[in-house]
């Protein structure tokens, strides 16, 4: 199963037990704002860490990952490295908890993402989607190396995409 560190982070496959966390996430208007409408209640989160573990044991090295801080094990946020649906792309994705913004932990995990799949699924596309109007996912994406590109992705067609090119 994907786990991967970073200097202050790690992060792991979502567990069952891990639902309350996920759905800090998933259930948070200020979180979802720029991604969908949030989880009305927590069963969503349970339901989607069960479909995610599916995913993962399918598909070694990729998944949904709960981000722990190191020094105090306290949990951050997601890390999402899953195929893009009918390509041979691979997206990278983040959400954090309002406490761990501005910490740089989006750029930190992103990076580490980028690492993962160049020595893992090497030649493979790697790609990011942000709302258009998410002006601080864009400052991640562009310190962690990526480029807009005119791209769009078929049920992703209102995103900005976001390519690593090395």
């Amino acid at each position: 199963m994907l786990y991967l560190e970073t200097p202050r982070l790690y992060f792991r496959i979502f567990r069952p037990e891990d639902a309350a966390d996920l759905f800090r996430i998933e259930g948070d208007t200020d979180v979802m704002r720029f991604i969908r409408t949030p989880a009305a209640d927590i069963s969503h989160s349970h339901q989607r860490i069960a479909n995610e573990l599916v995913y993962a044991s399918e598909n070694e090295g990729l998944g949904l990952c709960a981000c722990y801080e190191k020094e105090s094990s306290t949990f951050v946020g997601l890390v999402k490295i899953k195929h893009v649906e009918n390509t041979d792309a691979i997206e990278v994705g983040y959400g954090f908890v309002p406490e761990a913004w501005g910490k740089g932990y989006a750029t930190e995990v992103t990076r580490a993402s980028i690492k993962h799949l160049q020595t893992n699924f090497a030649g493979r596309p790697i790609i990011a989607f942000i709302h258009p109007n998410h002006h601080s996912s864009r400052h991640v994406l562009e310190k962690a190396g990526m480029k807009q590109v005119p791209t769009i992705f078929e049920g992703h067609e209102e995103a900005v995409v976001f390519e690593f090119i090395s």
